[in-house]
């Protein structure tokens, strides 16, 4: 396509983590399908993150000190990019503007509309949910103004957007209620592996008793349910599987996660490992106990690109809908139906390769790209 388009993004392009790997998929099924693309981002790091060839990145640094960082709070400026995109936009003229997670945009939607541009919103999650979930550790003068800006800037997006992408449909549901009269051009998109994936060989003789958990180990909406799986659900795997070991690796482990492993079995903690795929390659289930939130929990896809089956709690499932139907994932509500999903999962012999032949074909950037131009068909903005 000819259309100039610009994406403006708040997350950091040269993390590791699910966020900013979430981004780098879209912005690859956008680049797949617009000939000339640009890229707002803060800034980041060259050698460990690659644009598109297509893609012009211009970063911008935040350089407010901690007084202007407050005031712009209470002023609506949840992100620091707003002087550097309003400043963009007055050089720079597009035919299309993404808006990567509603964050992004806030205090940018008018201005972006008045360029004439259309407008699309990547939803990364629904906000009233993931701040619910996420309010512990932050001061109630930061997590106040915080919150009533967050919510406006997603309304504001949903309201003004010509089309507006979700990870889930379950995410998509909650939107279309909210607003059962008014046409929100809604569509749930899904994400994708930035990384082109390759062929893999795997053993076929590997069905061990190995399982791992994955993410960051300090983040509230991945702690607690780390260590309710701990408390709940551990001591019910292990009468199933007498020999099973746990694995969890991932940043920063909080001193409570630390603490409750001391007390039980078989379970071992990798901090901050340099190499996460070498950590779930000795694995031989993937578990993942996220129940709060909403989005998608991109971490079961690092169980996924290794092959392995994976249990989850119901909320994890959430996007997930195609792998579960063919036998790559196994979801649970309860202590019950974790058992039930425990014993199809071990017993099943579906093979790392057919998992992850799975995985590739509904979450390639490929796949994204083809769906994306049918959602553009649909709405007209392909011409």
């Amino acid at each position: 396509m000819t259309k100039r388009l610009l994406i403006i993004t708040r997350s950091r392009l040269s993390e590791n983590n699910g966020g900013a790997n979430a981004s780098k998929g879209f912005i690859q099924c956008l680049a797949d399908i617009f000939q000339n693309c640009s890229v707002i981002c803060p800034v980041y790091d060259e050698t460990k993150y690659t644009a598109p060839q297509n893609c012009t990145c211009y970063p911008y640094q935040d350089q407010r000190n901690v007084i202007c960082k407050g005031l712009d709070m209470y002023r609506g400026r949840v992100c620091a990019n707003v002087p550097f995109v309003k400043k963009h936009l007055r050089n720079n003229q597009y035919d299309i503007v993404v808006i990567d997670h509603s964050l992004a945009g806030t205090s940018l939607v008018k201005t972006i509309k008045a360029t004439g541009a259309k407008l699309i919103t990547i939803h990364h999650n629904v906000e009233r949910d993931y701040n619910d979930d996420n309010r512990k550790g932050y001061s109630i003068l930061y997590r106040l103004p915080y919150i009533h800006f967050a919510n406006k800037a997603e309304r504001d997006c949903l309201l003004n957007s010509d089309i507006n992408l979700t990870l889930t449909e379950k995410d998509a549901s909650t939107f279309r209620n909210w607003y059962e009269n008014r046409n929100l051009h809604l569509h749930h998109w899904g994400t994708f592996n930035y990384q082109p994936f390759k062929d893999k060989q795997f053993d076929s003789k590997k069905k061990g008793k190995m399982f791992v958990i994955t993410g960051s180990l300090y983040f509230e909406q991945s702690l607690h349910p780390i260590l309710d799986f701990i408390h709940r659900y551990w001591p019910l795997l292990l009468q199933e599987c007498p020999e099973g070991q746990l694995i969890i690796a991932g940043r920063n482990p909080a001193s409570v996660l630390t603490e409750a492993c001391k007390h039980q079995k078989n379970i071992t903690i990798i901090p901050n490992p340099e190499n996460m795929d070498e950590v779930i390659e000795k694995a031989d289930y993937y578990i993942s106990p996220v129940n709060l939130g909403s989005g998608l929990k991109l971490r079961i896809m690092d169980g996924l690109k290794q092959g392995l089956p994976v249990l989850c709690h119901d909320v994890s499932a959430y996007g997930y809908e195609d792998i579960a139907n063919h036998n790559c994932l196994f979801a649970y509500r309860d202590e019950d139906s974790f058992i039930s999903a425990l014993r199809k999962m071990t017993s099943s012999d579906i093979s790392q390769d057919s998992v992850y032949q799975t995985f590739r074909n509904f979450f390639s950037t490929e796949t994204g790209s083809k769906r994306l131009l049918e959602i553009l068909k649909n709405e007209n903005l392909d011409i």
